[in-house]
């Protein structure tokens, strides 16, 4: 970029003429751009965009980030843990209330797409974010989406011992790691269920587990899984822990699922109406002695010890 442009940015950001400062970092893009001088175009969009967030100019910092991503898309370079780090701080500098924000989000996922470290790593980091903004929802999402049991593990922990209440600790883990089996991430559903259980400060020492019996049921569910048990086996457990299955309603769709995964299940229209209802019928009157909130398991799974967590594919 000639010297006189380059003075002419400098002054404008020195008196705070935003508007006019703004245009010559596009100009500069739109010159780099014909030359595909990407690199140029980067130093220079990244020193524009964190200019304008730090002065809460999000419209045009928030431009200026989202051509950052465009430059990197168009030059098809490797992506560096420096970009990563710049493309996070975007984000932070933004407030939630930055209209444009989701959209350089999503500019960013498309961009890491093909890299899964760097899109894991940038998931965390959303997840993260998210959490301290208070969008709970999303930033356990963003956290899943990460991929890695041990960080779930102790995110969910997190959560829970600010937001959840005692008789919830088990709803949190159990979910997540339903979950991950939904979508065959087993080892990732262990090692999240490994540290949860394992960290969690105020959870009993288990497995077995005696005042959660949730958490007996997706060990079981876990260990059936592990060691390819028959739809046999996983319907007399669905059976046996049927009023913790029935505490959330999603569970229902969960259930099903992994049934089709691994058991061999036949798709249901309705997940409640189908495999409870089947296990009902095919167990008959034995459901009744065996519907008690605190079963903790029989035959074969009586005797197991806990489960390795590396062992799980």
């Amino acid at each position: 970029m000639n010297s006189k442009l380059y003075q002419r940015i400098q002054t404008a950001q020195e008196e705070k003429r935003f508007y006019e400062a703004h245009q010559l970092y596009k100009t500069v893009y739109y010159r780099c751009s014909l030359r595909k001088n990407y690199a140029e175009s980067l130093e220079y969009l990244l020193k524009g965009a964190n200019f304008f967030l730090e002065n809460h100019q999000w419209e045009s910092g928030s431009d200026l980030a989202c051509l950052y991503v465009d430059v990197l898309i168009k030059s098809n370079r490797e992506i560096t843990d420096v970009n990563l780090r710049d493309l996070c701080k975007f984000v932070s500098d933004m407030p939630s209330t930055c209209v444009d924000r989701a959209k350089f989000i999503s500019k960013c996922l498309s961009l890491l797409s093909k890299n899964e470290g760097v899109l894991c790593a940038f998931n965390e980091f959303l997840g993260r974010q998210l959490f301290v903004e208070g969008a709970l929802a999303q930033a356990r999402s963003r956290i899943m989406l990460a991929g890695d049991g041990y960080k779930v593990g102790c995110f969910l922990i997190e959560m829970h011992q600010r937001y959840g209440l005692v008789s919830e600790i088990d709803l949190f883990v159990a979910q997540a790691v339903l979950q991950f089996l939904c979508v065959k991430k087993t080892s990732v559903a262990a090692l999240t269920f490994h540290t949860y259980t394992r960290h969690h400060p105020r959870l009993e020492a288990g497995p077995p587990f005696i005042h959660f019996p949730l958490l007996n049921f997706v060990w079981l569910l876990m260990l059936a899984i592990e060691r390819k048990h028959t739809y046999d086996i996983f319907a007399f457990l669905c059976a046996q822990y049927r009023p913790q299955l029935m505490r959330d309603p999603s569970y229902a769709e969960y259930i099903e699922k992994i049934s089709q995964v691994y058991f061999g299940a036949q798709r249901q229209s309705d997940p409640f109406n189908g495999i409870l209802s089947n296990l009902v019928r095919m167990l008959g009157d034995d459901v009744d002695l065996l519907d008690g909130a605190g079963a903790t398991g029989s035959g074969q799974f009586s005797s197991s010890s806990a489960m390795h967590v590396d062992e799980v594919d």
